[in-house]
């Protein structure tokens, strides 16, 4: 199963999973920017499971919108692969801010794309 959709609530993370061989997804207003202001949360008929990802204290779950009053993404953006939907920075990088734009580009940080494979 695929990442098609997720919701974030601190460092606990939901993806909402799609069938590996599904090839288009979306939801209500997937190609406004930005999208944590307008997208609605992928169409039931897309999703086959969810899964709760719960990431150690020790590091910080980040999402496009951290750091901006409005990002420049869309979710469609999402699924085209063009931003990560969540990074995952250790604190072993001072990871002292919010700002989604300062890490999505560091090494060892951990980018997850929607169509990600989760087993």
């Amino acid at each position: 199963m695929k990442i098609i959709d997720f919701e974030r609530k601190g460092n606990v993370v939901r993806f909402y999973l799609g069938a590996d061989e599904l090839e288009s997804w979306y939801g209500d207003d997937w190609d406004d920017v930005p999208y944590e202001h307008n997208a609605g949360r992928v169409y039931d008929e897309f999703v086959t499971d969810h899964r709760d990802m719960k990431v150690p204290f020790d590091y910080t779950v980040l999402e496009p919108r951290d750091g901006h009053v409005n990002s420049r993404w869309s979710k469609l953006d999402m699924v085209k692969r063009a931003v990560p939907c969540i990074i995952i920075v250790p604190d072993k990088l001072d990871c002292h801010s919010d700002d989604f734009d300062k890490y999505v580009g560091a090494a060892n940080v951990k980018r997850i794309y929607f169509g990600d494979k989760l087993d």
